[in-house]
């Protein structure tokens, strides 16, 4: 933004504060000037640190192998809460049938079970039949 268009600049001069001026700490010049070499390197070596484990920790991240291996873990997450689901469904269906086709101690009800395996025989028949039409 150029200095005229400021709306706070007054003609060029600095006489005022501005809100794009930037004051500086007075508490840290005193501090850096009570710091000798030793300590000023030493916070420098300490910062170089913390950058370079900030930057590895970046590099790790945005790696394929690591982005590939995320979105692999949450397919395989989706696929177990819905195999699970589906065990739960298939337990409750089964559970289902199993009251409807057995009395509560246990023995088979043959009134529903006769029916059923009718039912399973002819099916398996018209196959039979169906498979043999197809071989002459």
């Amino acid at each position: 933004m150029p200095e005229s268009s400021r709306p706070d600049h007054q003609d060029g001069k600095s006489g005022g504060s501005s809100r794009y001026e930037v004051e500086k700490p007075k508490a840290k010049e005193s501090k850096a000037k009570a710091e000798g070499p030793e300590e000023i390197e030493a916070r420098i070596r300490h910062r170089r640190a913390v950058l370079a484990d900030t930057l590895d920790e970046l590099a790790v991240r945005v790696h394929p192998k690591t982005i590939v291996g995320d979105v692999r873990t949450r397919a395989l997450s989706v696929v177990d809460r819905r195999a699970g689901q589906a065990y739960i469904a298939v337990n409750r269906t089964v559970s289902g049938a199993r009251t409807g086709l057995m009395t509560r101690d246990g023995s088979p009800r043959p009134e529903r079970l006769i029916p059923i395996a009718l039912v399973a025989v002819g099916v398996v028949g018209l196959l039979v039949l169906g498979a043999r039409r197809r071989r002459r």
